[in-house]
């Protein structure tokens, strides 16, 4: 008979060795401890060391590797390659697990061959004494995300994700060139491989928000979400998807537009949304805003001296 599912936990850091000492406290925590734990220091510094060093001796393994210094995308593909379970669950330094969370994903994912990829449910906090032990919940089951409904948003944290470890290395792993967005690419990329994505309708995740993350950027952030979804565009133009794909393109080229419209950039702002147009023209909100952005450009024109 076959031994329990072997887990390894990927964590990436950079220089925040509290936050650190928190997330991997919850992976010692859990109901069912991971086979081992693997930190990918993208800081170049020792915080990450220190932290394993005041570690309790009777836990799994943990290692620390240095990154390359080229962006979470790569750190993660680091673990990955690193990793010697099966399954493989990923953890940001700055978000942290409830104790149910590793035992209730490796279940799921033992009884289902054809899933690769299983989220749950995250609770947004801005406390770092959050109580995670608080974090429970039922629910009756894996709910599958199909290609359609990632398409249209991302549907999982990454600090929320197991996956099998033959599936994310079907796909290539993370894409290295996305400074942001990395896992929606990813997923995206597993649902139109035919592995099977889920979501666990619990909150088994605590998804800390602070000023210091990049993904806070909201401008940024729309940008590289233009990027992961003209590459999927590119993959499925011919596809059952791709409608949904240029819709959900269209939408994040205007709300860039809009964005870069608030803070004063309405030349860039009239760009983006004259893409969104160009990938669904029959939008009304978006005619209104580009609407504004010209007549705004010619008052600002005719104000000129």
């Amino acid at each position: 008979m076959s031994g329990p599912p072997q887990v390894s936990v990927v964590i990436t850091t950079c220089g925040r060795p509290r936050m650190l000492a928190e997330a991997v406290g919850s992976v010692l925590q859990q109901e069912m401890i991971p086979s081992e734990i693997i930190i990918v220091d993208d800081g170049g510094e020792r915080d990450a060391r220190d932290v394993v060093n005041s570690l309790p001796p009777d836990g799994p393994p943990v290692r620390v590797v240095d990154g390359p210094g080229k962006g979470p995308g790569a750190a993660r593909n680091i673990g990955l390659r690193l990793a010697n379970g099966g399954f493989v669950a990923f953890l940001d330094d700055d978000d942290q697990w409830a104790p149910r969370k590793t035992r209730e994903q490796a279940h799921w994912l033992a009884r289902s061959s054809e899933l690769g990829v299983l989220g749950t449910r995250a609770m947004t906090v801005r406390c770092r004494t959050f109580p995670v032990g608080s974090l429970r919940g039922d629910y009756a089951g894996p709910r599958p995300l199909p290609l359609r409904s990632l398409a249209r948003a991302n549907r999982l944290v990454l600090s929320s994700v197991m996956a099998r470890r033959e599936c994310l290395a079907d796909v290539g792993g993370f894409d290295e060139s996305l400074a942001l967005a990395q896992d929606w690419d990813l997923w995206l990329r597993v649902a139109e491989s035919g592995w099977g994505l889920a979501l666990l309708d619990a909150p088994f995740v605590a998804y800390h928000r602070h000023e210091g993350q990049r993904s806070a950027n909201r401008t940024e952030m729309r940008r590289w979400e233009c990027i992961v979804l003209k590459k999927a565009l590119a993959r499925r133009e011919q596809g059952a998807a791709a409608p949904a794909v240029r819709r959900r393109l269209a939408w994040a080229h205007a709300r860039l537009g809009r964005l870069l419209v608030r803070e004063g950039q309405v030349e860039g702002g009239y760009q983006e949304l004259r893409r969104s147009m160009s990938f669904f023209g029959w939008n009304p909100v978006v005619w209104a805003a580009a609407a504004r952005c010209v007549l705004s450009r010619r008052v600002w024109q005719g104000a000129r001296p």
